[in-house]
């Protein structure tokens, strides 16, 4: 059966015609490209929010290991992990990362010598894109040890 005229082409001319090469490229990487530039800002966001974490239960836990007063340390302690300073103000240094949502705890507070041991968790909130991939919500779980020295 012959081609009609219209539908009739060189195989040859067909395979060696390069026009729309680049769009075609574009269409594939694109998308791709921008999932993973997506995911590395996801995943960026997520571990600064630990080491954030992690080093204001740091700062609460050598706070305590230091502190010789009866009482009002476990404030002060607690505000040098949720907001960076002593007189809790300002942001919070992870977002719902306070003491209503994840309350730090501290175990050996009045102890004479020994080890301070500080423990939080925190759920983050949900991302798009692990709540896209199907992810269940993340919870970070932190604890820092420091040895009582007094001041």
């Amino acid at each position: 059966m012959k081609l009609p005229a219209s539908l009739d082409f060189d195989l040859r001319v067909f395979l060696h015609d390069d026009e729309g090469v680049a769009m075609t490229e574009a269409l594939i990487a694109v998308p791709f490209l921008t999932f993973l530039a997506v995911a590395v800002l996801e995943f960026g966001s997520l571990f600064w929010q630990r080491q954030q974490m992690e080093t204001g239960l740091r700062d609460a836990a050598r706070y305590m290991a230091r502190c010789r007063h009866t009482s009002g340390c476990d404030t002060t302690a607690r505000n040098l992990a949720y907001y960076g300073n002593s007189s809790g103000t300002g942001a919070l240094r992870v977002p719902n990362w306070d003491a209503a949502t994840s309350p730090i705890e501290f175990t050996n507070p009045g102890g004479i010598g020994g080890v301070i041991s500080a423990a939080s968790t925190h759920q983050l909130a949900n991302s798009s894109l692990f709540g896209w991939l199907g992810v269940g919500p993340i919870i970070i779980t932190i604890n820092n040890n420091q040895r009582r020295i007094g001041w």
